[in-house]
């Protein structure tokens, strides 16, 4: 069994031995594009940039997350298929990021790094998300912008001061 370096190295070897004359990764994914470049622009087939939608689609729904699923996959499948490979690409970058955060960024608890801000995509669906927010969950239901929405099923501690017990235990005899 091939470790999965191995494994990268071995399919970058596939694509160096199809002929592709560029070889470019979708963000930090192992999908990669074979594109001819052509007067210094690069074509990708059409098949090939279904394959990739397709793939980056299914990232979208199945994150593991079922809120982060939901936002996602619809917006997703609404979408990816009238993407460009350039906004495909973006899209892959939004995917990298890790479910917590990417979901505190879209639904407004935390402020988005600037990276993220400056993604397209990024913002297309943050739009997309807070619409949805707007039509569908009163503001008096959701907490202010900036705050957590749910704590967790131990965060019950937190902000609390410890207090002493009023009396010693008695010792056992």
């Amino acid at each position: 069994m091939l470790s999965r370096a191995a494994a990268a190295a071995a399919s970058l070897g596939l694509f160096q031995r199809l002929g592709a004359t560029t070889v470019n990764s979708l963000a930090s994914t192992s999908y990669s594009t074979s594109a001819d470049t052509v007067n210094g622009q690069q074509h990708v087939s059409e098949e090939r940039r279904r394959g990739i939608a397709n793939k980056l689609l299914y990232r979208s729904k199945q994150r593991g997350f079922l809120e982060l699923d939901l936002l996602m996959g619809l917006w997703a499948e609404a979408n990816i298929p009238k993407m460009t490979m350039a906004e495909l690409n973006q899209m892959a970058f939004v995917l990298d990021e890790e479910n917590p955060d990417l979901f505190k960024w879209l639904t407004g608890q935390l402020q988005a790094p600037e990276h993220m801000q400056k993604n397209p995509v990024f913002v297309a669906i943050q739009s997309h998300v807070a619409q949805q927010l707007q039509d569908s969950a009163p503001p008096q239901t959701r907490a202010p912008a900036g705050r957590d929405w749910v704590r967790g099923w131990d965060d019950g501690w937190r902000g609390q001061q410890q207090k002493p017990p009023a009396e010693p235990l008695p010792k056992a005899s």
